[in-house]
This record gives structure tokens, sequence and C-alpha cells, in this order.
């Protein structure tokens, strides 16, 4: 299997939680404003970039590359975020801290570590790609 169609295929498994927003539509309004932004932000950006882009990677295209790009590097701020939250709340990073308070700290931070780990290299591989396909367009 190629890279292109193992990272399609983790494109879109990252982006099915934020599809799962599209169950959240009908609520919207009782939301406050702040809270529907980050539903749709979620829906837009993390589900359905997700899975075009993970589609269209599949298939070779370039705007796959293009929108897997905007995904992992959203997943990637946001987990950088979690865990800035996480420290301002005053996690120490220990083993045992963690697995006590597995739900409310332990869990999002290792989500948020696992979107970093497998992230940062997708980008790289992308990024790769992206300008490797450019610089091959300038010499012909």
């Amino acid at each position: 299997m190629r890279k292109r169609k193992i990272i399609g295929l983790l494109t879109i498994l990252a982006g099915l939680p934020g599809l799962g927003g599209l169950l959240l539509l009908d609520r919207l309004d009782s939301y406050p404003s702040a809270a529907a932004i980050v539903v749709i932000n979620a829906i837009v950006i993390r589900g359905l970039c997700s899975a075009l882009g993970g589609m269209l990677i599949w298939r070779g295209s370039k705007w796959g590359y293009y929108l897997c790009l905007i995904t992992w590097l959203y997943l990637i701020v946001v987990s950088i975020l979690t865990f800035a939250q996480l420290y301002d709340s005053g996690v120490v990073l220990s083993f045992g801290f963690l697995k006590e308070h597995y739900s409310s700290f332990g869990r999002p931070f290792l989500l948020s570590f696992v979107k970093v780990l497998f992230g940062l290299p997708i980008v790289h591989i992308i990024l790769n790609e992206l300008l490797r396909a450019n610089s091959l367009k300038q010499l012909s």
C-alpha cells in the first residue's frame, strides 16, 4: 500500500468524530455562540475536509493533499491547545495522576498525544510530496 493510501485512510479515521458533530446541528440554537462555532469548525474542518481529503488523496488528487494538510494542521493545533489547557489546569505528567483522573485529564492528553504523534509525520510527508510536485512542474 502506498503512502498516500495510508494517509488517506488515517485522515478519514481522524475525521470521523468531526462528522459526528452533524448530530448536534439541530441543537445549535440552544448552545452559546462560542460552542456553536466550535461545533461548526469541527464539522467543516475536521469532518468534511478529512472525508473529502482522505478520498481525494487516496485517488491521487492534488486537492486531497491540500485538504489533508488542512485537516492534520487543525488537529495538531487543537492538540497543542489541549496540552496548554491541561498544563494551565495544573496537570502533573505522572502515570498515576493521569490514570486516576483518566476521563478529565488522561484521555484528552492521550488523544492529543496520538494526534500529534501521527500528525507531524503526515504533515511532513504531505509537504514533501507537494514541494516535490511543484519542483518537478517548474523543471518541465
